[in-house]
């Protein structure tokens, strides 16, 4: 009698007691000779996770079933088969198929409808099981973050893993680049790509001990909130599906864990460095080619995302302003719903915008009669948002500034620990109220009325960029940028064709300012 064994143990149950390969392999053997077996061929599948069907030595051995090479399949449990219900039962109907006898070293199931009730319960209860294992991991990883202690090592550039008190030092030798790159950014306003070119052209070494420095790098060390020393645990939610197949999902706010660790820069530094990078990706050349005065400055009314140059008609071709979830491939494969707004001609909205502003500059005793100071609820909420949080890590500060105190009074902790924490947490208090300051302003400047007479100083800025009648294409982006912030705009008419009359409606935002 020919016999297949099938052998599995997932990464998370290697040392599991009783399901370790040499078990599974020396209890299937020993009931295969019982069984009569003559030729025996063993299928093991080590470190493979029971969820799911697609294994390579399962496989090999479904494929050799189906040629009917066996007469008997034996596992040590049918959990090691699979750990859903609905897999048990495919895997049984194939060896049923294929004239072959299911057996279990570790249990016997009668063929009776009895007995298979009992195999259909044996699938539900591992795959209760497995559920429980991913919660009480997952668990486990909240009740560490809770503590303030890092989950697991990202090997993040700039700090080195302390695996006695799970958290990160600095490395000060490489946290010296990371200064040097937000410095680039934040002062001296330069791109990524020309700060990968300057890291090269001084041989400094790259992250993960690469040979050369390459964008992406850059980019996610400008935005990781790790170097203004907060990393947030349970951010994302990750799904298997597939063997070596993950989704990962953001978790909403609320659920994410800050964990405090030491900052390499302050956070004022951080979000003048987000601020910049928004700057830069708005003024890229690749958002000024051709004409277009406003490529880059446009968001679409409707759904507030940004509005790119499309062109339609091959001889005398037109461009518009379109909102980019009609033209960006991504949401095509995301559950987002492409904006119905309608295409804007470039001509008509660049034209418009650059008349009106030219017409304001000349005329700044005018401009109060154009203010809105109706904002937009959302650019407060987003303020109110930010602040929020701000205020939410000064109040842990505060706590964590107490709890010292306390264990210092409970002599839990010597002088120079308390010092040490306590100058920690100082410093990033400092860098919080001075951030606290400046959102604060920002939000108080949204939410109240405007003199003139400020409105008047940001046009001044601008007038010299028109007093003269002739501009160039340059000339006309320059002068419209040094004022301009956003450009929102929708077509509102109904017509269509070659005869239509579009009808737009505008909002400019001023360097502070709604028009």
């Amino acid at each position: 009698m020919n016999a297949a064994i099938y052998i599995r143990v997932s990464t998370d149950q290697q040392a599991e007691k009783g399901y370790s390969i040499d078990t599974q392999l020396a209890a299937c053997r020993k009931y295969a000779v019982e069984l009569g077996a003559t030729q025996i061929e063993e299928f093991i599948d080590d470190g493979y996770s029971g969820e799911f069907i697609d294994r390579p030595e399962l496989t090999r051995m479904r494929e050799a079933l189906a040629r009917k090479e066996f007469e008997v399949v034996i596992a040590y449990a049918p959990d090691r088969l699979a750990r859903k219900t609905i897999h048990l039962l495919i895997l049984s109907e194939e060896i049923a198929k294929a004239g072959a006898q299911r057996k279990f070293a570790s249990v016997n199931f009668e063929a009776t409808s009895e007995g298979e009730l009992m195999y259909k319960f044996q699938g539900i209860v591992a795959e209760y099981e497995k559920e429980k294992i991913k919660e009480r991991t997952m668990r486990g990883k909240r009740g560490k973050a809770l503590k303030g202690l890092v989950i697991s090592d990202a090997k993040p550039f700039g700090y080195i893993f302390d695996r006695e008190k799970n958290t990160y030092v600095i490395n000060n030798t490489e946290a010296e680049f990371i200064r040097m790159i937000f410095d680039f950014v934040v002062n001296e306003k330069m791109g990524m790509t020309k700060i990968c070119k300057e890291l090269n052209q001084r041989c400094i070494p790259s992250p993960r001990t690469k040979n050369t420095w390459v964008v992406s790098s850059i980019h996610h060390i400008v935005t990781n909130t790790i170097y203004k020393g907060i990393i947030y645990s349970m951010k994302y939610r990750y799904e298997k599906i597939g063997l070596n197949k993950k989704k990962r999902t953001l978790r909403p706010e609320s659920e994410w864990i800050p964990i405090h660790v030491p900052a390499i820069i302050d956070e004022v530094t951080w979000q003048a460095a987000q601020k910049q990078l928004q700057e830069n990706k708005a003024r890229a050349k690749r958002n000024l080619k051709r004409d277009y005065l406003l490529n880059g400055l446009v968001t679409c009314s409707q759904c507030g995302r940004a509005m790119v140059v499309s062109q339609s008609g091959y001889k005398d071709p037109i461009s518009y302003y379109v909102c980019i979830s009609q033209k960006n491939s991504n949401y095509d494969h995301s559950r987002q719903k492409a904006c119905t707004a309608r295409q804007i001609p470039t001509k008509i909205l660049d034209k418009y915008v650059f008349d009106y502003v030219m017409k304001l500059c000349y005329q700044p005793d005018k401009i109060p009669e154009y203010i809105r100071y109706a904002l937009p609820k959302q650019e407060i909420e987003k303020h109110n948002k930010t602040l929020k949080q701000i205020l939410h890590i000064e109040k842990e500060l505060l706590q964590q500034k107490a709890s010292v105190l306390r264990w210092f009074r409970q002599k839990k902790l010597t002088e120079a620990e308390v010092e040490n924490q306590l100058n920690d947490i100082c410093g990033k208090l400092a860098d919080i109220s001075q951030a606290k300051k400046i959102y604060e302003s920002e939000l108080s400047t949204l939410s109240t009325n405007s003199s003139v007479n400020s409105i008047a100083e940001i046009t001044a800025a601008a007038q010299f960029s028109f007093n003269k009648g002739c501009f160039t294409a340059q000339e006309k982006r320059a002068a419209l940028r040094a004022i301009l912030e956003t450009v929102s705009a929708e077509r509102i008419d109904k017509t269509r064709g070659r005869g239509s009359r579009p009808e737009i409606n505008v909002q400019l935002k001023l360097k502070g300012f709604f028009l």
